[in-house]
C-alpha cells in the first residue's frame, strides 16, 4: 500500500455510511441483537479502517488478513463486550503491521480505543538482542497497558484464542513456542480475570498442539468411559433436581466436565491414574438467589453424605477474580464422589466470562468482584517499578498467575486474598509496603507466631511494626507473593546503599583523624571544590562509593588534605575505635563467622563491600593480608561500659573414644549454664575422637573458665579454641 492511499483514506478518515463495509451476516445478526445502531455504525468504521490498512495482506492460511481481526471481534461480541473493545479488536494489528500512527486512531475513535490498540500491539518496531528479550518486553508492555485498562488483556486473549484456533498453518517451531507461551501466561491470565471458558479452550488447544498423541489417547479413553458415565450423571442429576424441587427450590442442574488439559495436569502433577481422575463427577446447580444457594447446600448435605473439609464458601469470600459459588464434595449412590458447585445465574455468567460479565469497565463505582481484578491489575505498576529487569517482572507475573488462594482477616475484619503458602511477611506487604518494611513480629489468632509460618484461610493476622526496623534478607527464602519479593529486594538495595554510606563516612573520618581533622570541618566552597575534583555531585555519593569499595579512603582523604593544605608529614596514627553494643560510632557491625570474636579478644574492624563493617579477631587469617591496607583495616577495642552479649565460639576437643563420652562433655557445659549450638564428631585415630563444639559465651574470662573445666576431665586429651589462625590455604 502506498503512502498516498494511507494518507487519504486513513489519516483523514471520514467516510459516509453508505461507503462503509458491511459485516458478515452471522456477525451482523449478533450485533443487531445486543448493540444500538450508532455503535454498530462505529464498529463498521473500525472495520473499514482496518480493512483499508490491511489491504493486500494475507494470513498463512491464504485468507485475507482482515479475516483475523474480524474473528477476534466476533469472539468479543459473543462475550457482550463494549463497543470500544470491539473497535480495538478490529484494529489491534494496524499499529504493528501497517504504517498507521496511534494519533490517527485517537483522532477518529477516541483515546480509549487507541490506548487499547496500543496496549495489545506487539512492539515490532523495537529492536532487542534476542527473541526471548523481545517476547519478555512485549509481555511487559502489554501488562503495563493492562494496568491502565483491563480490556487490553481481554482483547489480547481473544487475539490469542483465534491464533490458537488457526495454529495449524504456522511452522512447527512457532507452534511449539506459541503453545508454551499460551500455557505459561495466557491460560493462567484468563483464569486470573475469571474468563474460565476462554482459559479452558486456550489450554486444550495448546495441549493438543504440544502433545497431539497424548491428547488423542485421552480423548479416546474419555470416549470409551462415557457410556457408563452418562447413566450415572443422568441419575444423579435427576435425584438432585427432584429433591430440591420437593423442597421448593427451583434449579437447573448441569453435568460439569473437566477440560482435557486439566485431566492431563492432574494425572501428571498429582500422579493419579486416569480412572481415579475420571471417577470424580462434577455438577453445577443454578438457583435464583443467594438465599437459595445456601438452602440448596443444606438440602444436598442432608441428602448425600458430605466429605469432611471439602466445603468452600466463595460467595461470602469471593476469589480475587470475582468468582462466586459454594463448593462441596459428597458421596452419592454407591459411595461415588461428586463435586457440586452452587451458583446463581449471574454468578455463573461471571464464572464463565469473568471481567467481561461486568457492565462497567471504566467506572469508579464498581462492584466487589471486579474490584479484586482491578486491584490485582493495578498492582502490576508497583511490581514493574520494583523489578530489576523485564525477565524478573515476567517471572513474578507467572508466579502470581499460577497461585491458589487463602483468605485471611486483618484485626479490623478486612479480608485479604493471598497465594497459597503465603506467610505473615506476604500479608504485611499486601496491606502496605511500609508495613512490610517496618515488620518486626506478628500474631495469628491473637498468639505470637514465627514470620515464616504458612497462613491458612480464616486466620486473623496482626502485624507488629517498628519504624527503626530493617528488612531481613532471609525473608526472600520463604515469601511467595511477587509483591513482597519485589518490595524486599528494593528495600534491601536501599539498606545496602544506606549502610555503605555510613561505612564510607566511618572510613573517611578514621583516615582524616590521622591528621587530627574531622569531616565536619570541610564546608562551603572547600567541600564543593573537593567534590568537583572527585567527580561526584554530593558528599553522600562520595561516602557511598567509599563504603562500596569503589574508592579508597586514603586517596579520597588526600583530596581533603589538599583542601585544607595539610602536609602529609603531619599525619598522626589514628586512635582505635570503640565497639559498644554492637555499634561503632552509631554504625551497626557484624561479627566474622570464621574466627568468632568474643568480648575480651583483641579485635579489628574490616570494611567489607557487601556486609559493611565486620569484626575479626586480630589473629584471623582472613584479616592478616589486609592489616597493611589502611583503607580497610580499622583498630578497634571493646567498650567497658557496653552490655555483654552471648556470642558463638568454636572449640575443638579431643577425647577418648567410648560410650557416654559425648554426654559427659556436654554435661560439663550444661552444669556451667552454657548453651551448645552444635556438635560435630570425627575419628582422630583408633582410640581418640575429635569433637567440634559451637557454644554461646559472653566474654573471654567465661570461655577460659569453661575450657579449664573441660581440660580437667580424665577422658579429655586437649581443648582448644579455633580463631581461624592455624588454617592453611
Amino acid at each position: 500500500m502506498t503512502e498516498r492511499v494511507l494518507h487519504s483514506h486513513l489519516a483523514d478518515f471520514n467516510l459516509p455510511s453508505k461507503d462503509l463495509l458491511r459485516f458478515p451476516k452471522d456477525l451482523y445478526s449478533k450485533l443487531k441483537e445486543n448493540y444500538p445502531s450508532n455503535q454498530i455504525n462505529l464498529m463498521r468504521q473500525a472495520y473499514t479502517f482496518a480493512a483499508s490498512a490491511h489491504d493486500g495482506q494475507e494470513r498463512m492460511d491464504g485468507k485475507a488478513y482482515i479475516s483475523h481481526p474480524l474473528a477476534v471481534a466476533k469472539i468479543l461480541v459473543e462475550m457482550n463486550m463494549d463497543v470500544d473493545s470491539i473497535c480495538a479488536a478490529l484494529m489491534h494489528d494496524v499499529l504493528e503491521d501497517c504504517n498507521i500512527e496511534k494519533t490517527n486512531i485517537d483522532k477518529i475513535f477516541g483515546k480509549d480505543v487507541s490506548e487499547i490498540v496500543d496496549g495489545v500491539s506487539k512492539i515490532g518496531k523495537l529492536n532487542f538482542q534476542s527473541k526471548a528479550e523481545r517476547n519478555t518486553n512485549s509481555f511487559q508492555k502489554m501488562a503495563l497497558a493492562m494496568a491502565k485498562d483491563v480490556r487490553v488483556i481481554v482483547v489480547k486473549l481473544a487475539d490469542r484464542l483465534h491464533n490458537m484456533r488457526t495454529i495449524d498453518f504456522v511452522p512447527r517451531n512457532k507452534q511449539i513456542r506459541v503453545s508454551k507461551e499460551t500455557l505459561e501466561i495466557y491460560g493462567p491470565m484468563a483464569l486470573r480475570i475469571g474468563m474460565q471458558k476462554v482459559r479452558a479452550e486456550l489450554e486444550d488447544l495448546a495441549f493438543d498442539c504440544l502433545h497431539p498423541l497424548r491428547s488423542e489417547m485421552l480423548k479416546s479413553a474419555i470416549k470409551k468411559s462415557s457410556g457408563g458415565r452418562k447413566k450415572i450423571v443422568y441419575k444423579i442429576k435427576k435425584e438432585i433436581k427432584n429433591h430440591l424441587k420437593s423442597n421448593d427450590v427451583m434449579s437447573t442442574v448441569q453435568g460439569r466436565e473437566k477440560n482435557l488439559f486439566s485431566i492431563y495436569r492432574k494425572i501428571k502433577t498429582k500422579h493419579k491414574p486416569f480412572s481415579e481422575v475420571l471417577d470424580v463427577y462434577g455438577f453445577r446447580i443454578i438457583v435464583h438467589s443467594v438465599e437459595d444457594c445456601y438452602r440448596a447446600l443444606g438440602l444436598i448435605h442432608n441428602y448425600y453424605k458430605p466429605i469432611e473439609k471439602r466445603f468452600k464458601d466463595y460467595i461470602a469470600i469471593p476469589k480475587s477474580n470475582g468468582y462466586q459459588a459454594l463448593h462441596t464434595t459428597l458421596l452419592a449412590l454407591d459411595s461415588i464422589p461428586i463435586e457440586i458447585q452452587i451458583q446463581t445465574k449471574s454468578m455463573e455468567l461471571i464464572a464463565e466470562n469473568g471481567i467481561c460479565a461486568h457492565a462497567s469497565y471504566k467506572n469508579e463505582d464498581i462492584n466487589d468482584s471486579s474490584f479484586h481484578i482491578k486491584n490485582w491489575v493495578s498492582g502490576l505498576k508497583d511490581l514493574h517499578k520494583n523489578s530489576s529487569s523485564s525477565e524478573d517482572f515476567v517471572e513474578s507475573i507467572k508466579t502470581d498467575l499460577f497461585s491458589d488462594e487463602v483468605y485471611v482477616f486483618s484485626p479490623k475484619g478486612q479480608i485479604f486474598n493471598l497465594k497459597t503458602g503465603s506467610t505473615p511477611v506476604d500479608f504485611a506487604y499486601e496491606v502496605h509496603t511500609d508495613i512490610g518494611n517496618s515488620l518486626i513480629g506478628c500474631k495469628i489468632n491473637r498468639r505470637y507466631a514465627p514470620l515464616n509460618v504458612q497462613l491458612e484461610s480464616g486466620q486473623t493476622v496482626e502485624i507488629d511494626t517498628d519504624k527503626k526496623a530493617v528488612v531481613d534478607p532471609g525473608w526472600l527464602n520463604f515469601v511467595v507473593t511477587s509483591k513482597a519479593r519485589a518490595a524486599i529486594r528494593a528495600q534491601l538495595k536501599h539498606q545496602k546503599t544506606s549502610a555503605a554510606r555510613k561505612a564510607g563516612k566511618l572510613l573517611l573520618e578514621s583516615e582524616l583523624k590521622r591528621s587530627g581533622k574531622a569531616l565536619k570541618e570541610y564546608r562551603g566552597n572547600i567541600l564543593k571544590t573537593i567534590l568537583k575534583r572527585s567527580g561526584v555531585k554530593s558528599l553522600n555519593q562520595l561516602l557511598t562509593d567509599i563504603g562500596l569499595g569503589n574508592r579508597t579512603s586514603t586517596i579520597v582523604a588526600e583530596r581533603f588534605y589538599d583542601g585544607l593544605q595539610i602536609r602529609k608529614d603531619k599525619k598522626q596514627i589514628a586512635k582505635a575505635l570503640e565497639l559498644k553494643n554492637n555499634k561503632i560510632d552509631g554504625l551497626t557491625v557484624t561479627y566474622a563467622k570464621c574466627c568468632m570474636p568474643i568480648d575480651g579478644d583483641t579485635i579489628v574492624a574490616y570494611s567489607d563491600t557487601k556486609r559493611g563493617i565486620v569484626i575479626h579477631h586480630t589473629r584471623c587469617n582472613k584479616v592478616k593480608p589486609y592489616k597493611s591496607d589502611r583503607d580497610r583495616y580499622i583498630p578497634t577495642f571493646w567498650s567497658k561500659s557496653g552490655k555483654k552479649q552471648l556470642r558463638p565460639c568454636h572449640l575443638k576437643i579431643i577425647s577418648e573414644n567410648g560410650p557416654g563420652v559425648l554426654a559427659d562433655i556436654a554435661s560439663t557445659f550444661t552444669k556451667s549454664d552454657i548453651n551448645i549450638i552444635s556438635v560435630v564428631s570425627k575419628a582422630a585415630g583408633s582410640k581418640l575422637t575429635e569433637f567440634s563444639f559451637d557454644i554461646e559465651i559472653d566474654d573471654l574470662d567465661a570461655l577460659n573458665k569453661i575450657m579449664r573445666k573441660v581440660r580437667s576431665m580424665k577422658i579429655v586429651s586437649s581443648c582448644s579454641r579455633d580463631t581461624n589462625e592455624s588454617k592453611k590455604k
